[in-house]
């Protein structure tokens, strides 16, 4: 078995990125290579010539693609499923580690204990006209599937499994149970991944379309509350109440880019939560509310106006949801 897996997944990027994204794996010092792979995943694309990717001699390197695109999780869980390293690492195409001593610096920690999950921090390359800006990721990021090594038998321990039907914020649910069940995690307060601006990536493609899919945001924290209501319930209301916190301003700032089923799915993860819809919960709504729009908040500075009448919608979608399960017994 190998120490580490690194899996780099591909859709649309070109060759030159992704070759990029190789070499950055292929350029690390202070490793042995003889204890690594990489495993490239293109998600509905032809396979790549073999050429393309020069290694070390004692570096494993192969190539997987499929038909059609299944999205990123998919491909990453094509990877896990592919894969036998006793830890696993993402990198997307079109980035590329910090440095070259990034797999030293994440290795380190698990020569000693066998953690869950590692965790670091990733660069953030972003555009402002013909401004080039880099900014540092939030400490303890758990949204990013990149900057962190999984444990292999941790992650099938718990069953966790990058979800087939989310296309978009799979990173949500997969990373964010990964870190939230995690019982031993070390954190490494360094850089050790760029996250390069690409106007055509998923999340930044057709002006941040991506942020009004808000039906598919319900759906992964719908599926992410579940699994903590099961196998870790004393979190379970806490992210509940942020989740909806998070809500009364995310959709001020993005508008649902399909109302109806945004409110379909919403109404489903609030039946599903309904226990924690009570007078008490809604007070630790509102207090996440305050606490967002602090300074250094999510959403720092934005007014609480509208906040009743949020709080009375939702109670009108488990209403009518009442309402549907009476009428069709």
């Amino acid at each position: 078995m190998k120490k580490l897996s690194i899996i780099i997944t591909y859709h649309q990027e070109t060759q030159v990125q992704i070759q990029r994204a190789f070499a950055s794996v292929a350029m690390q010092v202070g490793v042995d290579f003889s204890e690594l792979e990489v495993l490239l995943v293109g998600d509905g694309v032809p396979p790549l010539p073999s050429n393309l990717f020069v290694a070390p001699q004692a570096l494993s390197v192969r190539q997987l693609t499929y038909q059609p695109s299944r999205g990123a999780g998919v491909a990453r869980q094509t990877g896990i499923d592919n894969t036998t390293g006793r830890y696993v690492m993402f990198i997307d195409a079109d980035d590329v580690m910090q440095d070259v001593f990034v797999l030293r610096n994440l290795l380190a920690p698990i020569k000693t204990s066998d953690y869950d999950v590692v965790i670091a921090r990733y660069t953030k390359q972003q555009h402002f006209g013909q401004q080039v800006r880099y900014t540092l990721s939030a400490e303890h990021d758990w949204k990013a599937a990149y900057a962190k090594l999984y444990h292999r038998e941790y992650i099938e321990r718990i069953g966790l499994r990058w979800r087939p039907d989310l296309r978009i914020f799979e990173d949500t649910y997969f990373v964010g149970l990964a870190c939230e069940l995690a019982q031993q995690g070390f954190y490494l307060n360094r850089s050790v991944y760029v996250w390069l601006w690409n106007p055509e990536s998923t999340v930044r493609k057709n002006d941040h379309e991506f942020d009004h899919q808000l039906d598919v945001w319900a759906l992964s924290n719908r599926y992410s509350l579940a699994v903590l209501r099961e196998k870790k319930p004393a979190v379970w209301p806490r992210n509940f109440y942020h989740y909806m916190a998070d809500l009364f301003y995310r959709q001020q700032v993005y508008a649902p880019a399909d109302a109806a089923a945004f409110i379909a799915e919403q109404t489903t993860l609030l039946v599903a939560n309904r226990s924690l819809w009570t007078a008490a919960g809604q007070a630790q709504i509102r207090a996440e509310v305050m606490k967002l729009r602090q300074k250094g908040g999510n959403y720092a500075g934005m007014p609480m106006d509208g906040f009743d009448d949020f709080l009375a919608t939702q109670m009108g979608y488990l209403k009518q949801a009442y309402q549907q399960f009476v009428a069709n017994r």
